[in-house]
């Protein structure tokens, strides 16, 4: 899931890391600004996915709660023709 325009304008930022870590990542010539985009990216589509399925299990809860309080339509019709 892609949560950001990828034509969007970018802006400078300052980031902080370890001088290990930096001297690492410059000498094996990653590209920082790419890896923090797509990290930041992921994390995002991560939490939008956490939301939906809590969102999910919010309603699924709901509804087994309602058919425990009152049956299932299907229950209420084949117990009518019957």
């Amino acid at each position: 899931m892609n949560l950001h325009r990828a034509k969007a304008a970018k802006r400078s930022v300052n980031l902080t890391f370890s001088d290990d870590l930096l001297t690492r990542a410059r000498t094996a010539g990653l590209n920082l600004s790419a890896l923090a985009e797509e990290a930041v990216g992921a994390a995002l589509a991560r939490r939008e996915r956490e939301r939906v399925q809590a969102e999910i299990a919010q309603a699924c809860a709901v509804h087994d709660q309602y058919l425990a309080e009152y049956g299932s339509l299907g229950e209420a019709v084949r117990a009518h023709g019957e």
